[in-house]
């Protein structure tokens, strides 16, 4: 049985550390600590150090680093540009197509980088200035810039999918594979948003479409184009793992900013890297805390506890799956995608395998729920990466124009819950 009195310590130095500002890899490990503490001992921390050991050393963990690095380079290399022009040839004239292209960029560029914050900050700088110049109200602007850049977490490569693989030990290729769909159907609803919501395109004003134009774009285009086709091909046809695609990845970009673009210098290097190691160093030292913090939720068998009263209680299952998503909505207000991710999964994962949810298809669901959290106020970091584009935008005004956004995130969560096939089709589960 578990000790209420422990419960109370690990909840009482959680609380404490993040309402007096300790930072967040510090408030889960002090947190798993004295719980470790108040239940075995002082001399039982002794294992932190091995847990620690054994899970960095986790080829899917070792990954991330590497995609945190080529999404620097990429970002730093202004490879968006070349997206962005590809989309805006072929749909840019027609009512809605800069949206499109917006949209369509985010998307290629999620499909590099799998970050959220890079996407918006690359993309929007480019597509931001073109939808105001043909009249978008910031309403739809700045939705289609914070959902768009949110996809960078859900399709494929994707850090938090790789963290949830680790963590639910669950083949992060899958759940790449996964992620496909659910992406896609995001990034063709705000494709139709932008088609209904944007201003009419006047007669003659965008000049007449030339084909060969489009494909002399799309041509020139073509490495930018490769590259997710290339890390995410190899992983499909099973020639390299997820984590060997990261190294695969951070070459191309090397070749693709330094030689064919040359977007990038060799003296830019050393600012490259140590961007990505203070990136990887931050979310690396968060992982370090979670880890603290669950090893003592092993400890005291708070999840198994969990799991047991849940699946023993008479409750329907889809009433338990609706108070996971709300907890998920709520402290997305609140934390950032990664801890949320770390803190939840250890004790949610025994609860969803006691229902028989098929994992896969619950990492999708919570990897849908993050991208609401970083388009959430107070704490939506895309919101934050936006007012970093528009340093002149009150916040305030931001948030009010994209959280109409929020309703094709959440349209898409529940189809995903009603039709769980959106999700495994293409895994074959």
């Amino acid at each position: 049985m578990i000790s209420l009195s422990v419960v109370l310590i690990l909840l009482a130095v959680l609380l404490i550390c993040l309402v007096a500002g300790v930072p967040i890899a510090m408030s889960l490990g002090l947190a798993g600590a004295a719980t470790i503490i108040a239940a075995s001992g002082v001399s039982y921390l002794v294992q932190i150090p091995l847990t620690l050991q054994r899970a960095l050393a986790d080829p899917v963990i070792l990954a991330v680093p590497m995609y945190i690095l080529m999404g620097e380079i990429l970002y730093r290399g202004r490879i968006g540009q070349q997206l962005f022009d590809v989309a805006n040839a072929w749909v840019g004239r027609l009512r809605g197509g800069t949206g499109v292209s917006a949209v369509t960029a985010f998307t290629f560029f999620a499909a590099i980088v799998g970050s959220s914050m890079a996407s918006v900050l690359t993309i929007g700088r480019i597509a931001l200035p073109e939808m105001e110049k043909v009249g978008y109200p910031k309403r739809l602007s700045y939705g289609l810039s914070v959902v768009g850049g949110s996809l960078g977490i859900l399709i494929p490569p994707s850090i938090p999918l790789i963290l949830y693989a680790s963590l639910a030990e669950v083949s992060p290729a899958d759940l790449f594979i996964a992620g496909i769909l659910p992406g896609l159907l995001i990034a063709a609803l705000l494709a139709v948003w932008a088609m209904i919501a944007s201003p009419r395109v006047p007669a003659g004003s965008g000049g007449r479409w030339s084909a060969g134009h489009a494909l002399r774009i799309t041509l020139r285009a073509l490495p930018d184009l490769s590259l997710p086709v290339i890390v995410l091909g190899g992983i499909y046809a099973g020639i390299y793992t997820p984590t060997e695609a990261a190294g695969v990845g951070v070459v191309l970009a090397l070749l693709l900013t330094l030689v064919v673009r040359r977007s990038l210098r060799l003296s830019d290097m050393p600012a490259v890297l140590i961007a990505a190691t203070r990136h990887s160093a931050a979310l690396l030292a968060i992982v370090c805390g979670a880890l603290v913090l669950g090893s003592a939720l092993t400890l005291i068998g708070l999840p198994q506890q969990l799991a047991r009263t849940v699946s023993e209680a008479d409750v329907p299952p889809w009433v338990v799956l609706l108070i996971i998503n709300v907890i998920w909505i709520i402290l997305g207000c609140f934390l950032e995608v990664i801890s949320i991710i770390l803190i939840t999964v250890p004790v949610f994962i025994p609860i969803a395998m006691a229902l028989g949810f098929d994992p896969v298809w619950f990492g999708i669901m919570m990897v849908i729920n993050m991208e609401l959290a970083v388009i959430t106020p107070p704490l939506g970091m895309n919101l934050f990466a936006l007012k970093a584009i528009l340093p002149h935008e009150r916040i305030e005004t931001i948030i009010r124009a994209a959280l109409p956004s929020l309703a094709i995130v959440l349209g898409v969560l529940a189809l995903v819950w009603i039709f769980p096939d959106i999700a495994l089709v293409l895994v074959g589960s």
